[in-house]
């Protein structure tokens, strides 16, 4: 039983087996220091962790920020057995295990213990809700479930392992990869195709008609959408988010890219590999998003603005020009980060001058 009075987050029937201090050091790739004979049963909070929990402290980590005062007490007043640090002298003499980035090694350490990692291969006959309406000319792999109140349109391919939880639609001709996973409400238009191991959170919308409109001199004519959206492997897609269909090729969203809550990616946009788009980012149409670039929250893009690979965009900007490979950008207009920072500087000496 854990020692802390607060629930297990793998207590809903995924929990991988106890690990001693060693294989959790072993796990993450980094060194243990003291006796730490576990069993360690769960990774959890500094301030819940009991004596058989593991627990980490970022602060000193890649990419940290300084430890509040209420983070260096819940490290001081922590129980757990195990500690993951970048900094020895963060462990106080406590057992504990060295590693270049404490949030790395925790999420690492947190997918073992949930199961994250360990999809069994799907196996045996599809499981269909007697709610579900399925067409006869749809396929079904093997070990796929689907929910109560699905719609599963005629010609759509399920691969194996795929499942749907309650109230997907999956439209005509829908493509969806081996061992995705498709949240309640989740909406597949027509004419999309979704990678393996990707996973749609509630009530996202992949597909939709695409922002093209063209006046005729007396209305507003809407342009038909028939590109779809190709979607790649291992993509993860944030609750309320939408991917619009392009005008005449598909809106892409390349391997291993993550959508935030409530994300609009527009009609013909390209997002190449391991593209993060945090909530509330919107790009217009045309957008194009280099590998490995991330879009601070609310941030927006204009359209057909180019973002280079490993490009950052800060929260709130607005994007109005193309931003290099590697740039980092702010401000509305988005201007380069140095220059960003100038004029900041700048309005704030404006500003102790005026009072």
């Amino acid at each position: 039983m854990n020692d802390s009075s607060m629930p297990s987050p793998a207590a809903d029937g995924a929990a991988a087996a106890a690990l001693s201090g060693a294989e959790v050091a072993a796990l993450v790739g980094g060194v243990l220091h003291g006796e730490a004979p576990g069993p360690f049963r769960d990774l959890r909070d500094l301030r819940d962790a009991g004596p058989h929990d593991v627990a980490f402290f970022a602060a000193g980590g890649v990419g940290a920020r300084p430890p509040r005062r209420e983070d260096l007490d819940a490290l001081a007043a922590t129980r757990a057995g195990l500690l993951l640090v970048a900094d020895p002298q963060h462990a106080g003499g406590r057992p504990h295990v060295l590693v270049a980035d404490p949030h790395l090694a925790a999420a690492r350490l947190l997918r073992r213990f949930v199961g994250a990692d360990a999809a069994p291969e799907p196996t045996g006959p599809p499981e269909v809700d007697p709610s579900a309406v399925v067409s006869p000319e749809a396929e079904l792999g093997a070990g796929v479930r689907v929910g109560p109140f699905c719609v599963v349109g005629r010609g759509a391919v399920l691969a194996p392992g795929v499942v749907l939880h309650e109230r997907v639609s999956v439209g005509a001709g829908v493509h969806v990869g081996a061992g995705s996973r498709l949240h309640p409400g989740v909406v597949l238009y027509p004419n999309v195709r979704l990678g393996e191991r990707c996973t749609l959170h509630a009530n996202v919308v992949l597909g939709a008609p695409g922002f093209g409109y063209a006046w005729d001199g007396a209305r507003h004519l809407h342009v038909p959408q028939r590109g779809g959206v190709l979607v790649g492997d291992g993509v993860e897609i944030g609750a309320g988010s939408t991917v619009d269909a392009g005008t005449f090729r598909p809106t892409e969203v390349g391997d291993g890219c993550i959508l935030d809550d409530l994300v609009q990616v527009g009609h013909n946009c390209r997002l190449g590999r391991h593209v993060v788009l945090c909530g509330q980012v919107g790009l217009a149409g045309g957008v194009e998003v280099g590998d490995g670039a991330v879009l601070g929250g609310q941030a927006g893009v204009g359209n057909r603005v180019r973002i280079g690979p490993g490009a950052r965009v800060a929260g709130q900007a607005a994007v109005f020009r193309d931003v290099p490979p590697g740039g980092t950008v702010a401000g509305s207009p988005a201007v380069d980060y140095a220059t960003y920072r100038r004029m900041q500087a700048r309005l704030r000496r404006m500003g102790r001058h005026d009072d």
